[in-house]
């Protein structure tokens, strides 16, 4: 097994995604051991499927038919049902997942509702984006016109802040920390990951 391990982390690392698996490793540190997170259909979440380690927490996402518009409500269904509110918990979407639940930080914010939402910003439905350059050469319809979701949140009266890849760890800490919601907005375009599963012979 370790040696497989190896072969898998060396194609890895011959593909040059070290900003991937940065943010990925910041969200881990940051997130309580404990905490429950929540995962829309975004590139930093085939990342997590793959590479997040949940601890003692919940990993949660919506695999099938896509599941856009899923990790920050159910996020909030989650910190609802617990009867302290004290536990934090986790969503992460895209930009263009997070469109589909903006509303919400209305909910949040009314009953005070102790979830961080990162929104991975990469200006619009990246791993489609991604997709359609591989197979095509190039993209339609992949590009959004997006709000300034940190400006959006504090209209709701949600704290909000504006990261990077190398604040990451301490703006979503901090966040987390908190209680009542928050939002951290990552700008970044971030990059899928080749196949790692290994060819005939190889295994």
């Amino acid at each position: 097994a370790a040696a497989l391990l190896a072969r898998v982390r060396a194609r890895i690392d011959a593909q040059g995604l070290e900003l991937e698996q940065r943010v990925l490793t910041a969200v881990r540190d940051a997130l309580p051991d404990t905490a429950p997170s929540f995962w829309d259909m975004t590139i930093l979440t085939y990342w997590a499927w793959s590479a997040f380690d949940p601890r003692a927490g919940a990993m949660h996402s919506a695999q099938g038919a896509g599941g856009l518009g899923y990790g920050f409500p159910a996020a909030l269904g989650a910190a609802a049902a617990d009867p302290d509110r004290r536990t934090p918990v986790l969503a992460v979407s895209g930009d263009g997942g997070a469109m589909y639940s903006l509303a919400e930080l209305a909910t949040a914010r009314q009953y005070g509702l102790p979830v961080t939402w990162l929104v991975v910003d990469d200006g619009g439905y990246g791993i489609l984006r991604s997709y359609m350059t591989d197979a095509f050469g190039q993209a339609t319809g992949t590009e959004l016109s997006r709000p300034d979701f940190t400006a959006l949140a504090a209209s709701f009266g949600v704290p909000a802040v504006r990261s990077s890849p190398e604040r990451l760890r301490e703006d979503l800490a901090a966040a987390l920390a908190e209680p009542g919601p928050s939002v951290v907005l990552l700008p970044a375009e971030l990059r899928m990951f080749a196949p790692t599963h290994l060819s005939d012979g190889e295994g």
